[in-house]
């Protein structure tokens, strides 16, 4: 019949800590109050907030009109003269004319006609003669491939011997070609007069800068250099940023003068814009956030003098018991609450019933692993009675495969019982070492071998990893086929070798168990069915592996076994049920060798 499915209890939930559901309800209580004055604030901040951009960014560019009307008319001044003939031509009246322009004009210094190759063709103010070519500066270059009028950063003139910023307007022929430019030089001294003569707000920072994000003029710029020290380099947007100088901080709007590149910076002090703001955040936050702040202060205090505290006591108490440490018992609850005391009562009987059950389920365990252990001696010392069984009757046959079948077989019985002899002198019976097991067993399989590989060399790789009994069995018995044929097969005639044995891992959760020798490489097959072949395809299959058997490109033969990684993460592959699956050990070895003896016949390599 089958049960109902429960579902979880309350017990079973996550739970909340004591202290944490007091706090919870009383800031439940008090909520309404506090979100009330919460959203006022957060309101009125996001009202003034909104003011102070928007004041700052009209102040911005109220204090920038004149500078933005100066580069204007500069750009009218420019292209008024690209439409004059003489100057567009360059002819003899070019200089004049630009001369006649730069009379009356303050802020401009200069006025130049510049063709396709940067060479000044005539200048209101003609530069010395090596400085009459335009076109390896940065400022030119910039200019001249754009398709209007652009204002460069500020560079040094040598037609005025001073600083500069060149408005440079392209031009072009009746065909649509490249036909130089017409550049006028803005005076940055007198931008720089025009900004400190401006009545500006007390403690406020006026700044103007290049299209390369360099200041040209403030009316305070050592203090203008610290707070737009992290401004934009190209402004193409109003923005209101934040800065702090000399441990003040300030707000600032950063605002581009029409697309001539020229950016300008205003900045005020955050106490000035925000002191009414402050007053109303402090009023409308400060006052519910200090009530709930006395409210949680006095429950916390309350709730850890009078459960907390007593709670991590009985806790200690619960770990010490955890540790085996029966004998502690809880003599501090008797100034704790009643409450306290009965569960500290009631939590010492509980230990003792479980020092007691513990004490007997030692026992019973240690029972248990003596009586594995003893079986699994008794099976190793049966197993050697059965290995020297075989020795004698193979010493009484004359036939010499006879005796090399007994040989054979005494190999096979001799593993298993060194399986056993391992398990036997574990600490941990479920888990048997492989890179022991494979480095003890090969050097048997070597002893045993005799005069046939006294002059082979085993080298080994093998990397660190358990496998429970069942699977080293089958492990074991394959790597007794494929050593047993590479003493006997792979060198016949030859003295001196090297038998390389491996236990590397692979992708995907697999381990590659491998027999290599440099010897004489597969035989061809022959008519008669080899037991060795068949036992190692059987031993694959039992491990839910594949087995393979193939020549080296170098020489020799490889017997190879690719099954699952015991201890790799996630669940193994299904090994193959083509045939039953043992119980123990023992049954897997005789399971796996009857279904070798009744497999089909198939044709063998130098297995035998």
């Amino acid at each position: 019949m089958t049960e109902p499915i429960q579902s979880p209890t309350k017990a079973d939930q996550p739970a909340r800590p004591l202290r944490l559901q007091f706090l919870f309800w009383i800031t439940i209580w008090l909520a309404p109050v506090a979100a009330i004055s919460v959203i006022q604030g957060i309101d009125r901040v996001e009202r003034d907030a909104n003011d102070v951009r928007e004041s700052m960014i009209e102040s911005a560019h109220a204090n920038a009109a004149q500078e933005e009307s100066v580069f204007a008319s500069g750009e009218q001044v420019v292209r008024a003269l690209a439409n004059q003939p003489q100057v567009r031509a360059a002819g003899a009246g070019c200089s004049r004319s630009l001369s006649d322009a730069l009379r009356g004009l303050l802020y401009f210094t200069n006025f130049y006609r510049i063709n396709t190759r940067g060479t000044i063709l005539c200048a209101a103010a003609a530069p010395p003669a090596p400085e009459r070519n335009v076109g390896a500066r940065p400022w030119w270059q910039s200019a001249i491939r754009q398709n209007s009028f652009t204002i460069t950063p500020q560079s040094f003139s040598p037609a005025v011997q001073r600083d500069v910023l060149h408005g440079v307007l392209p031009l072009r022929d009746a065909d649509g070609r490249p036909d130089g430019a017409i550049a006028v030089a803005f005076d940055i001294g007198w931008l720089d007069i025009l900004l400190h003569n401006r009545p500006l707000p007390a403690n406020s920072v006026l700044a103007v800068f290049d299209p390369a994000g360099e200041m040209i003029a403030a009316n305070n710029p050592p203090v203008a250099d610290q707070i737009f020290r992290r401004r934009p380099v190209s402004v193409v947007q109003e923005q209101l940023l934040s800065a702090t100088a000399d441990g003040i901080s300030w707000s600032y709007a950063m605002v581009p003068l029409s697309s001539s590149g020229i950016s300008v910076g205003f900045a005020r002090r955050n106490r000035d814009l925000y002191s009414a703001t402050y007053l109303h955040v402090a009023t409308d936050l400060l006052l519910p956030v200090f009530m709930l702040a006395l409210a949680y202060a006095a429950i916390w205090i309350a709730t850890d003098r009078l459960i907390i505290h007593w709670l991590d006591y009985l806790r200690r108490i619960a770990i010490a018991y955890s540790r085996g440490h029966y004998g502690v018992r809880p003599s501090a609850l008797s100034a704790a609450p009643g409450e306290f005391r009965e569960l500290g009562e009631t939590i010492s009987v509980m230990a003792g019933a479980v020092e007691d059950r513990d004490r007997r389920l030692r026992s019973a365990l240690e029972q248990k692993s003596l009586l594995i252990r003893e079986t699994h001696h008794r099976v190793k010392n049966n197993l050697q009675i059965v290995m020297s069984l075989l020795s004698l009757q193979a010493g009484k046959l004359r036939d010499p495969a006879a005796q090399q079948a007994l040989r054979q077989a005494q190999f096979r019985v001799n593993a298993l019982a060194l399986v056993h002899r391992i398990l036997y002198e574990n600490e941990d019976l479920g888990a048997i070492d492989l890179q022991k097991l494979i480095q003890e067993l090969s050097r048997q399989i070597q002893d045993a071998a005799g005069s046939q590989a006294r002059g082979l060399r085993l080298e080994f790789n093998l990397t660190p990893g358990h496998a429970s009994n069942d699977l080293a069995v089958p492990l074991t018995l394959f790597l007794v086929e494929a050593l047993t044929n590479a003493f006997r097969h792979a060198y016949p005639g030859k003295k001196r070798g090297i038998v390389h044995v491996s236990l590397v891992p692979m992708p995907g959760g697999k381990l590659r168990l491998a027999v290599e020798d440099d010897g004489i490489g597969l035989q061809a097959p022959d008519e008669e069915s080899g037991i060795g072949s068949r036992l190692i395809e059987a031993f694959a299959h039992q491990v839910g592996g594949t087995a393979s058997v193939h020549r080296r490109d170098s020489g020799g033969t490889t017997v190879e076994l690719i099954f699952d990684d015991p201890e790799a993460e996630g669940p193994p592959t299904r090994p193959d049920h083509s045939f039953p699956q043992p119980q123990s050990e023992d049954y897997a070895a005789s399971s796996t060798l009857a279904h070798a003896g009744g497999a089909s016949n198939r044709k063998a390599n130098h297995f035998q």
